[in-house]
């Protein structure tokens, strides 16, 4: 039987095997401990780590203490067939409400589905997404920018305002 003898490789196969385990043995440990000290973003933290990790850095929130209430513009312009202008509600909330809660506050009759990603909004005030064909609906925007969140995710903070719009394409 053949046994395997290291010292018949080429000098040059042992050269790089040793430096091929030189550098695994260098780079693996550096990586974990890379992964530490960002706070192991990359190793699929959920959300529940990150705020409980919030909570202890800004300490606990002590008994009567409340969230901060801000005052959130909240606008909605409805299509042009339903001939309404269209309107501003200002309303106040709690600091990290919801583009849902806002726009409920306003008084409007929101509807809403469940969907994977969150709620979405099928109908505001009796004008349901599909009215208008089968592209048309309801989206909204935080500071006149366009949000790809549902709106019961997206979160408000002081100086944010919502703007809902029905698209017609």
């Amino acid at each position: 039987m053949n046994k395997f003898d290291i010292t018949e490789l080429p000098k040059q196969w042992l050269v790089a095997l040793v430096a091929l385990t030189f550098t695994f043995l260098l780079v693996v440990p550096g990586c974990a401990g890379e992964a530490a000290d960002n706070g192991g973003s990359d190793s699929g933290e959920n959300a529940a780590e990150q705020a409980a990790q919030v909570a202890e850095e800004e300490g606990p929130i002590e008994a009567g203490q409340a969230a901060e209430d801000i005052v959130v513009p909240v606008s909605i312009t409805m299509p042009e067939s339903a001939g309404a202008e269209p309107k501003t509600i200002e309303v106040t909330v709690a600091d990290g409400s919801t583009v849902l809660q806002a726009t409920e506050t306003a008084g409007w009759d929101v509807q809403v589905e469940n969907s994977d990603y969150g709620k979405f909004v099928t109908s505001i005030n009796g004008i349901a997404n599909g009215s208008e064909g089968d592209a048309s609906g309801w989206v909204y925007t935080v500071n006149d920018e366009q949000v790809m969140e549902a709106c019961d995710v997206r979160q408000l903070t002081a100086g944010d305002s919502v703007q809902w719009s029905f698209y017609v394409g």
